[in-house]
């Protein structure tokens, strides 16, 4: 199973996404959700890194701090809160 890390300001709307993630993909995929300041203590046997629209500016950071692909989500699919969305575009990055 793929485990999945969504980052953002405090990690709670990102919550909302990861289950809705979860559920698109028929929990085939793990989503956890962690803040910025927070992440770094949860990368253990993480596979990808999906990060906030609102802090995409930290994607430098964030690419540097991890040994995994960084992404930034789509901020029409954060906004709408589309699990199935961003699922397809995990399965498009590390693969279904």
């Amino acid at each position: 199973m793929k485990k999945i890390m969504l980052v953002c300001n405090a990690g709670m709307s990102t919550g909302i996404l990861a289950k809705k993630i979860e559920a698109a993909s028929e929990n085939s995929v793990k989503v956890s959700a962690y803040s910025e300041s927070e992440y770094k203590d949860y990368l253990s046997d993480v596979d990808l890194v999906l990060i906030g629209p609102q802090i995409r500016f930290l994607l430098p950071q964030i690419e540097a701090a991890v040994n995994v692909p960084v992404q930034a989500i789509s901020p029409v699919k954060y906004g709408m809160m589309d699990g199935k969305g961003v699922y397809e575009d995990i399965k498009s990055l590390i693969g279904g």
